[in-house]
């Protein structure tokens, strides 16, 4: 085998995979190559041949003369030479995946049949999965086939997950309920205090109408009602105080926790992910690369049957990112994700991603959304109607999921700053995502240093050294709002389309401000976050500073609340409205 079939082996694998060969010595490499080999040749050759009439199938179905349904090179193995490089990736991903590497007696893995190692690699071969797995029939077909819904499903494993189903739903319900009155509760804690003490207040009085009460059965009646309404009010209070452990990490922002390979590519993330509107999602985009390829060109995002991939094949990792960000904004905005730390869809809308975006209606029409069981489901119908061993990836969620993690919950330790917001926040009124960057910035009062020389333009964890558009910067990527990105600076907060200029007038909470409307960057300029008004009328700026006699929270340099007064020119963040 010569050395670009063997460069092709190798990019079909898994990232996981791949990384464990690169991670072999030159010596184990060659040996694991020629046991990987002896594997390979020893194959059920029938099964090959049923997998080939499976493909002719399929492009039959699909119909050879449109090209936007062009199926790779790799999914066209004809020869003989194709079909064994076929069986080298599988019998590599095998070996790689349950550490059967070394010298061991290889017998255990000849004896494996073809259709066993398959079904262990849908979790992870990318070449394998294009042929076989997820978008295999092109993402039109599984549009069409998956809103007919005209296949009855027989398989008998599918018969049971469905019998049991509407037993899991009644459940579902009451779960759904109980995350809902927990979100009420989060969203308006002071609402459940005015509702308790308005409840209250109503047993007050109903108890004051009982005692007038001569009708025994009345009287009953009343302590019913009485008792009923004390239950409620307790259940409203535990709900109110337990509501920090809400359902789907609803008071959470989220971040890739990628390898160097992935991060290399965040550029070219922002620039697509603002392309198709979903400039927010730039962490969740990373984290998929990483469970994709694992930062491997050329096609890092796998959208070599994506409908968007024109040309195919994907010949960069640009290329690729464009259509996966393309592809991924359809399945958002089907989902009807909210915004990036809204879990409940982004799971629904990756799994769409993976087994194509008419799963997300059929998951919404028959679960409500995402579950695990739907994944189950969906994937073991599709297999049936299209007569493969495995479709998809069905713990695709979980997957992607290891990598966008929680940000760490970053605490206000500086007792002025936590004085000063909670009296702002009972001065002023604003969004949700205003009050969470002032907090996010606020909590590195007293951590942070202001350094230009030093300055972390990519301070993401624990930063030590910051300057005003750094800390501005990350401020707000923490928060989730990742189209401003962490390496920021005074020009990207003048120039960003995200802001908007406004007049002094119409400063709200979470705006930002600059000295001037200067591009110039090196100190020339200087940005913060506007923070409303103290009850004595002060204004209040979040910024971070080399010196100021302004700061209400103590200190003189760094992150600081501060009565600063040289701001003029002021920008308004659109998503804030």
């Amino acid at each position: 085998m010569n050395g670009n079939e063997m460069i092709k082996i190798i990019e079909g694998l898994s990232g996981s995979a791949r990384n464990r060969f690169y991670d072999l010595s030159d010596k184990d490499k060659r040996k694991f190559l020629k046991k990987a080999k002896n594997v390979a040749e020893k194959l059920d050759s029938k099964t090959l041949e049923k997998q080939l009439d499976m493909r002719k199938r399929i492009r039959r179905m699909r119909g050879s003369k449109n090209k936007s349904l062009h199926l790779s090179s790799a999914s066209n193995i004809e020869s003989k030479a194709s079909s064994t490089m076929e069986s080298y990736v599988v019998a590599m991903e095998y070996m790689l995946t349950t550490g059967k590497i070394d010298g061991d007696d290889d017998s255990d893995v000849r004896d494996e049949s073809y259709r066993e190692m398959q079904s262990m690699m849908s979790r992870s071969s990318h070449v394998t999965k294009r042929i076989q797995y997820g978008r295999v029939a092109s993402y039109r077909a599984i549009h069409r086939m998956t809103r007919k819904e005209s296949s009855p499903i027989t398989n008998s494993e599918i018969s049971k997950v469905l019998v049991k189903r509407d037993v899991r739903k009644n459940a579902a319900k009451a779960s759904r309920l109980g995350q809902s009155i927990s979100q009420s509760a989060k969203s308006s804690a002071e609402a459940v205090k005015s509702f308790a003490e308005k409840t209250k207040e109503a047993t007050k009085q109903l108890i004051k109408v009982m005692r007038k009460m001569a009708n025994p059965l009345l009287l009953i009646g009343g302590l019913v009602i009485v008792v009923f309404s004390a239950v409620f009010v307790s259940l409203a209070a535990v709900v109110g105080a337990s509501s920090g452990v809400a359902s789907d990490g609803a008071s959470d922002s989220y971040e890739a926790k990628v390898s160097a390979k992935t991060e290399a590519y965040r550029p070219l993330v922002e620039k697509y992910c603002d392309k198709y509107g979903i400039d927010d999602y730039v962490e969740l985009v990373l984290a998929m690369i990483e469970q994709e390829s694992g930062g491997n060109p050329p096609d890092v995002m796998q959208t070599e049957q994506s409908y968007y991939n024109t040309h195919p094949p994907i010949d960069s990792a640009e290329e690729s990112i464009d259509c996966g960000t393309h592809e991924l904004s359809d399945c958002l905005k089907s989902a009807k994700c909210k915004d990036p730390d809204d879990i409940a869809g982004i799971k629904l809308a990756i799994q769409g991603y993976n087994f194509g975006n008419g799963y997300i209606g059929w998951a919404i029409k028959n679960y409500k959304g995402y579950t695990e069981e739907s994944a189950k489901v969906f994937s073991a119908k599709m297999k049936a109607q299209l007569h493969l061993s495995g479709y998809g990836d069905v713990e695709y969620v979980k997957h992607v999921l290891r990598y966008y993690v929680p940000i760490e919950n970053f605490k206000i330790s500086n007792e002025s700053a936590s004085k000063i917001l909670k009296e702002l926040k009972e001065n002023n009124k604003a969004s949700t995502g205003a009050w969470k960057v002032i907090e996010k910035g606020a909590s590195l009062i007293g951590k942070v240093d202001y350094s230009m020389d030093k300055r972390q333009g990519d301070g993401r964890d624990n930063p030590k050294y910051l300057d005003c558009s750094s800390f501005t910067a990350w401020a707000f990527h923490k928060s989730g709002y990742s189209s401003v990105p962490y390496g920021s600076t005074t020009a990207t907060f003048v120039e960003s389309g995200k802001f908007e200029t406004i007049s002094a007038d119409k400063l709200k909470v979470g705006d930002i401000g600059l000295n001037s409307n200067t591009t110039a960057t090196g100190g020339s300029n200087h940005v913060g976050i506007y923070c409303g008004k103290l009850k004595n009328g002060t204004k209040v700026w979040l910024h971070c500073t080399s010196s100021s006699s302004t700061s209400l929270t103590g200190n003189t340099q760094g992150p600081m609340f501060g009565a600063y007064t040289n701001f003029t020119y002021f920008r308004c963040f659109k998503k804030f409205d």
